[in-house]
């Protein structure tokens, strides 16, 4: 593929995707970084979108560095700070994705039946992958021209993998004339890619998309600990809080870090966009066609932020993340009017393309493929992960607490090294988070020997319970950490009012339909009193103020919209606020006059958020 391959080793191989402080090693490729202003008029469009090849800039590969003896993990400072690891090179990331070509023999592709066309006998019908379910296929219909589209998904009956495949030849067959290419070299590539733009748009049929299909197809394989469904990334540290993250099963967050399918045909999109938290991505094409990358250079992130609001202003005001909705697209030819920078790069079955945090990237499917993506983090995305906002549009948006997650990676941190001090081996952060999440649990389970007040489970349909209600206050006002920006940390006065508010208020279980908009509910939300402290779930007061799909949006006051969290209006953690109650009688009350009797008494409460 012209790129400089990766070393073999099982631990070189691993680390790649680990850790962002590694060395160069530059190479050639069909990487090239779109800089000029493109000429005027629509008619030149098909000159801009494919790249010359003959002035394309060295391609950086990734080498991670050298770690020492026995450990698992890059993180070998005493506190995860930039000067610890170094900041990510910016030209290493500037054009914000980088395509990795594994060596022969990373794994054994058994997923795949080793064929990499997904054309032979182990993907025809009767077979497990030729029958494996296409499950919520979507025709994506395009409206807009001259390089302005926008996406309007429809939700299709699950279809069989090999029947999927043949709607997908037969859809190319009639768009450009052949079911396959029998070239997939850069420049057969980019005469498809001039093709593609010139068809986009209303009068083109609408493909079809197997998108965001929860699955994997390395089967389990260690596959030198690139297996996509199974990367060790610091991400892994969430299992900590996890309601099962004690249990021996693999951890997975639907959709975070859990593998999604993705089965595509020729002209199906994926619109522009970044990774939900700013996350990294990962996207290995299992087999068949190409598919077709573009990456807005980082430094021109927000320049493609307004031109994308000036074309979609309606979108824009309704939702100031609506480029995460990804349903809209800008052409080449649009960016080269505006200036800014891009990248393209061809993906083929085999390869591996890591998109960086907050890089903006679409692109398009060759022809019949099957794909398999995940996101992952290393410590340097903290600070993207802080920055990064939030669609509030429907409850599934991936939220992560950064507030929580930074104390959780120092935490980790700090027991590294103090095992490296010791000569102990390091163990990976899905070990480490697994131990943290019992002896969570084992707490848990002692402090319910002693009170129960806070929990909700025991709260029923015909008796609700009296409980201490806190006053919401997001983490990200109150503590931040070392790895996000310095802020000034709230006054004495200001933290103290927040432990003066509390009081105690009857939480009432009730069906579902009761909650609509401008009901008044107590959310019963995770919680810690700060830095090193342990995750506690707490009372809270809010209102509905949307219902979408069984999950009410939840306001609390005096807190940006942005601080909304979306809840299952027939889980455990809403209730409808049944009004103020006496505090009752026993221990509880013991804890209510101690944090009256002076400020030592009120200081756990002081920087609680969630």
């Amino acid at each position: 593929k012209n790129t400089t391959e990766i070393p073999s080793s099982k631990a070189s191989t691993a680390k790649i995707c680990r850790s962002f402080n590694h060395d160069c090693v530059s190479g050639t490729s069909e990487l090239s970084h779109q800089r000029t202003t493109g000429t005027p008029g629509e008619q030149e469009k098909d000159k801009e979108v494919a790249p010359d090849t003959s002035t394309s800039k060295p391609h950086y590969m990734l080498r991670a560095r050298r770690q020492p003896s026995g450990s698992t993990n890059d993180t070998t400072s005493t506190e995860i700070t930039s000067k610890a690891y170094g900041l990510p090179c910016r030209g290493k990331l500037s054009d914000g994705v980088a395509k990795v070509t594994p060596p022969e023999g990373w794994w054994d592709r058994s997923g795949i039946a080793k064929d990499l066309t997904a054309r032979g006998p182990a993907w025809q019908p009767g077979t497990g992958l030729g029958d494996m379910m296409v499950t919520g296929p979507i025709k994506q219909c395009v409206s807009g021209i001259g390089g302005i589209y926008e996406m309007t998904m429809l939700e299709l009956p699950p279809v069989p993998m090999s029947e999927f495949r043949t709607k997908a030849d037969s859809y190319r067959k009639r768009q450009i004339g052949s079911e396959v290419d029998k070239e997939d070299d850069d420049e057969s590539m980019h005469n498809l890619a001039r093709k593609f733009w010139r068809r986009l748009g209303p009068t083109m049929e609408a493909p079809i998309y197997g998108a965001d299909m929860e699955g994997s197809l390395f089967q389990g394989a260690d596959a030198c600990g690139w297996n996509v469904d199974r990367l060790e990334s610091c991400l892994n540290l969430l299992r900590a809080d996890a309601e099962d993250g004690d249990l021996d099963e693999h951890f997975k967050l639907p959709g975070v870090n859990s593998a999604y399918l993705y089965f595509g045909m020729w002209a199906s999109v994926f619109a522009g966009h970044t990774e939900d938290m700013n996350l990294l991505s990962i996207n290995y094409l299992h087999a068949g066609a190409p598919k077709y990358w573009y990456a807005i250079s980082p430094e021109d992130k927000q320049r493609f932020e307004s031109l994308a609001v000036s074309h979609f202003a309606s979108a824009a005001s309704s939702c100031s993340e609506f480029l995460r909705h990804k349903r809209y697209m800008l052409s080449p030819s649009i960016l080269k009017k505006a200036g800014i920078g891009y990248s393209c790069q061809i993906q083929r079955a085999g390869d591996v393309m890591i998109t960086f945090p907050g890089s903006y990237h679409f692109g398009f499917n060759t022809g019949f493929n099957v794909a398999e993506s995940t996101n992952f983090a290393v410590p340097e995305w903290v600070p993207s992960g802080v920055a990064a906002g939030v669609c509030m549009c429907h409850p599934h948006s991936v939220r992560i607490d950064m507030s929580r997650f930074t104390t959780l990676l120092k935490n980790y941190d700090r027991e590294m090294s103090a095992a490296d001090k010791k000569g102990v081996p390091r163990i990976s952060y899905s070990n480490w988070a697994k131990l943290e999440a019992k002896r969570r649990v084992d707490n848990a389970q002692e402090s319910d020997s002693e009170d129960d007040m806070d929990n909700a489970n025991t709260i029923t349909f015909r008796k609700g319970r009296v409980v201490e209600v806190l006053r919401y206050a997001p983490g990200k006002s109150l503590y931040q950490g070392e790895y996000a920006s310095k802020k000034k940390q709230p006054s004495k006065s200001s933290r103290k009012a927040v432990a003066e508010e509390d009081d105690w208020r009857m939480a009432l279980r009730v069906k579902a339909s009761v909650f609509t908009p401008g009901t008044p509910v107590l959310c019963f939300l995770p919680c810690d009193d700060g830095p090193g402290s342990e995750m506690k779930e707490k009372y809270f007061t809010g209102t509905v103020s949307q219902v979408v799909e069984g999950h009410a949006r939840c306001h609390f006051a005096s807190t940006p919209r942005k601080d909304d969290i979306w809840l299952a209006v027939d889980g455990h953690q809403l209730f409808l606020d049944g009004g103020s109650a006496e505090p009752p009688a026993g221990p509880s009350v013991k804890i209510a006059s101690k944090r009256q009797t002076g400020a030592k008494a009120v200081s756990a409460k002081k920087k609680l958020r969630t």
